[in-house]
């Protein structure tokens, strides 16, 4: 299996190939060509406007452009009429035995295409230097009609020469361009797979459960992006991770207390205090209210699996809030009698709201169960239901311990338990908060926290009217 590196590599160095070899190609083996087909061009060009001059009736102009035209390009430049006299000539190079060549049998053969009307390029080679020419040939017309030719004889400059030149500095350029491409694609292609590489040893530390290791990349391209999210990623699966182990501990423990003392008390019963009614009946009472416990806490987890599970349906309707508060707090005064934590209720009269009322139980029962898990003896719970002008807000406020900074931010996930290091014994299930969380959201309702470690906490969330 190739690597991406390897792949990156070998895809610039094919691209800087593909260049040195156009290079070679256009610089050296089409040279010439190149050269020769647009000098002809341009030349073909000017002397057709020099040309057109005699049809304007302009000679003495025509005479000074075509000087000045065969000068400056070491051109010669004749005009010849019908009957192939020469009619002017000028260029250092021209007629008057200096070029015996342009008498010759392709000077005439090509008179006799520029007599058709066309235009011609020859080219010729001195017959004792070597030295090549391209013999142009234009039709000169007055008034439309064909009067002469214009011959420009143009010499070719030696492009073998600076062919050579060139061989050799892409010579050195190719060498350069190589020893630079293996260099630069070598580090070009570490920079982008080292992350790469990085991320699959991380990747691969994540899925055999270490979540502790995190990818170090500066980079704000896509690579970098890729990095931040497989960090973030591991940061989840590290609070998945702790949460699956506060499960196993807290529920575990929450499963194994009251199944202990129900098989405890119920041996007692059987080996010991079964014909004692006064302590049957009490370790009875204590059968049934663990069972009950135990009972509540697989409820619970029922709940909020099925809603996490979106299968929370809520039945909404209208009813009065400040009731369904009061019927809750009345629940809780044998509690508040047992426990010495008072429980006040403030009311405001008479509110109705839309919502589903047994899930706004739910909530409630909840957020009472923990202000009384974490208020002291002597402390006190106080329910409030404040009138708004569209919403109905409820509180729950306690005086107990509070909740730090850091552990606020977690009330609201499952298994959560805050106060773990108290030495207070916790009845809760660590799902509570949890269940209110995914009722309220279920309902679309604002809630929230506000808690200062040592003085009390206060839940609350909205209804609409």
């Amino acid at each position: 299996m190739r690597s991406i590196g390897l792949k990156l590599w070998a895809g610039m160095m094919v691209l800087v190939m593909i260049v040195l070899a156009l290079l070679w190609l256009f610089q050296i083996v089409f040279l010439e060509s190149f050269y020769t087909g647009m000098r002809v061009s341009d030349i073909k060009n000017e002397g057709a406007s020099i040309a057109k001059l005699l049809d304007e009736g302009s000679k003495a102009e025509f005479e000074n452009k075509a000087d000045a035209f065969a000068f400056n390009n070491n051109l010669s430049i004749e005009l010849v009429d019908l009957g192939g006299n020469i009619v002017y000539t000028t260029g250092s190079t021209g007629f008057g035995g200096q070029m015996p060549m342009m008498r010759n049998r392709e000077r005439v053969e090509a008179f006799k295409e520029v007599l058709s009307g066309k235009e011609v390029t020859v080219p010729l080679s001195h017959p004792r230097f070597g030295n090549k020419f391209m013999l142009i040939g234009l039709p000169v017309k007055i008034s439309g009609e064909l009067t002469g030719v214009l011959f420009i004889n143009m010499p070719l400059a030696p492009v073998e020469d600076t062919a050579s030149i060139l061989k050799k500095q892409l010579i050195f350029i190719t060498l350069i361009l190589l020893v630079a491409a293996v260099m630069i694609s070598y580090m070009i292609s570490r920079t982008f797979t080292k992350p790469i590489l990085e991320i699959k040893k991380i990747s691969e530390k994540m899925a055999s459960g270490d979540f502790s290791d995190r990818i170090k990349s500066r980079s704000k391209d896509e690579i970098g992006k890729l990095a931040e999210t497989i960090n973030y990623m591991g940061q989840e699966l590290s609070k998945i991770e702790q949460l699956r182990k506060d499960l196993i501990a807290n529920v575990s423990h929450e499963l194994r207390t009251p199944l202990s003392l129900i098989r405890g008390y119920a041996e007692t019963i059987r080996d010991v205090s079964g014909n004692v009614p006064e302590k049957r009946e009490r370790q009875l009472d204590i059968i049934i209210e663990e069972s009950e416990r135990l009972s509540k806490i697989v409820d619970d987890i029922l709940n909020l699996s099925q809603m996490q599970a979106g299968y929370l349906n809520l039945n909404p309707g209208r009813f009065i809030i400040n009731k369904t508060v009061e019927d809750a707090v009345k629940r809780y005064d044998i509690l508040s009698e047992k426990t010495g934590i008072k429980i006040i209720f403030e009311n405001t009269g008479d509110i109705m709201v839309t919502a589903d009322e047994p899930r706004i139980e739910q909530v409630l029962y909840n957020l009472i169960n923990n202000a009384f898990n974490h208020t002291p003896e002597g402390g006190s719970i106080t329910v409030k239901v404040i009138d708004g002008q569209h919403t109905v807000k409820v509180e729950v406020s306690d005086t107990g311990t509070g909740i730090s900074d850091e552990d606020i931010k977690h009330v609201w996930d499952r298994y959560y338990k805050a106060d773990k290091t108290s030495g207070r014994k916790m009845v809760g299930t660590g799902l509570g908060l949890a269940i209110v969380k995914s009722i309220l959201d279920a309902h679309k309702a604002l809630y929230g926290v506000e808690s200062k470690k040592g003085t009390g906490t206060t839940f609350w969330f909205e209804l609409q009217k």
